[in-house]
């Protein structure tokens, strides 16, 4: 495994794909640092793979966009297979409404104030919108406010073990029913299994609790005479393990993967994706060397499987084990690399180190191609 640069002749060895990058506009010594790259032909396979997995199990693919919030990814995804994509936030809809996407689910319970509102009636004329809701207040909210209520496709959250939003299986009738009667169109129940996070001993376990408690959640809708058309789940570490009743999937991470999903066993080392390239600007204090990518170019998102913020390929693994906000600080007891070395680091979780950046530099078929824009980027409400 190795990867050249051009007008450069060090080769290294990092754990993934080979990555062969041939820039007509920088060298080695001009690119800037930190930047983020992605291997489009690493992407491609990943995207390839989980539609071909979901569809042979008869599951649509609904890709959360919120990892990388890019247009041509997104246009990537639908071009390999995906069945729509799920947004995070109202300005991540209109970023990708815009761009001529018109199957969004935004996959997050809203408090519908007049402004949203506007922004809601405004999308559901230009796209087919789905809308996450997890309390009868939210749907009260949500019908009293917009101008056109049954435009939009109503989807009860339901909780299957994180914890943190989504109503009791057994309950999502009840608020299914409550949704109906106030005029709100109820076309299907999701959830997320976010506690697959806990460890690769919990992927299993966190995708079958997201299987029963949709059909719990669908059972209660069909006793209180709503239809569940949609049985939605899906984080990228339980997909791999979904069946049964489920009818769509919305994994985001792997179209990149990152140290996590490789932690937990739902990725392999040469399905990583994306990679932060950065340079040593220091090696004064022993025992370390410090390098120009920072909280602000990794994030400082610790997880509770992983040392550190980022783990450097050329090094074998070597762990960024400090940040401030432009150095990251690496404990490293052999010889240090020279000042002006170039390294990548695999992020701990790759969604929050995309929204750091504006763009991706890209690596295709040995060749360097523009780079990608980040359009979505910021657009947090």
């Amino acid at each position: 495994m190795s990867l050249h640069l051009r007008a450069h002749s060090t080769t290294i060895r990092p754990h993934c794909k080979e990555v062969t990058i041939i820039s007509e506009t920088w060298t080695l010594d001009d690119i800037a640092t930190p930047s983020l790259l992605i291997n489009l032909d690493v992407v491609e396979a990943n995207l390839t793979r989980m539609a071909d997995s979901l569809h042979s199990r008869h599951i649509a693919l609904r890709p959360h966009v919120k990892t990388h919030k890019s247009v041509d990814l997104a246009r990537l995804q639908r071009a390999l297979g995906a069945d729509g994509i799920t947004v995070a936030t109202i300005g991540e809809a209109e970023v990708f409404v815009a761009a001529g996407f018109d199957d969004l689910f935004l996959a997050l319970p809203l408090w519908t104030t007049p402004r949203v509102a506007a922004k809601l009636d405004r999308l559901s004329k230009l796209a087919k919108l789905r809308i996450g809701v997890d309390s009868l207040r939210g749907a009260q909210a949500l019908a009293t406010q917009l101008r056109a209520p049954a435009e939009l496709e109503i989807m009860i959250e339901i909780d299957s073990g994180q914890h943190r939003t989504g109503t009791q299986p057994d309950q999502a009738g009840e608020l299914a029913a409550g949704c109906q009667s106030l005029g709100l169109r109820v076309v299907g129940v999701f959830t997320h299994g976010g506690h697959s996070y806990a460890g690769a001993d919990a992927v299993k376990r966190a995708a079958a609790d997201e299987m029963a408690a949709l059909e719990i959640a669908s059972s209660s809708l069909h006793a209180h005479g709503v239809e569940a058309k949609v049985l939605s789940a899906g984080s990228s570490p339980t997909v791999d393990n979904l069946g049964g009743t489920v009818t769509e999937a919305r994994p985001g991470t792997y179209i990149f993967n990152d140290r996590q999903q490789v932690a937990l066993g739902a990725a392999t080392p040469d399905q990583l994706a994306a990679v932060v390239a950065t340079r040593v600007i220091s090696t004064a204090v022993p025992g370390q060397f410090v390098i120009d990518a920072g909280s602000k170019a990794l994030t400082a998102e610790r997880s509770a499987l992983l040392d550190g913020f980022g783990a450097i390929i050329e090094l074998d693994g070597a762990i960024v084990t400090r940040l401030s906000e432009h150095h990251g600080v690496v404990t490293y007891q052999g010889t240090p690399p020279q000042e002006g070395t170039l390294l990548h680091v695999i992020p701990n979780h790759i969604c929050t180190v995309v929204n750091l950046y504006d763009h991706f530099e890209v690596s295709r078929s040995g060749q360097t191609s523009d780079s990608i824009t980040i359009d979505a980027r910021g657009h947090l409400t």
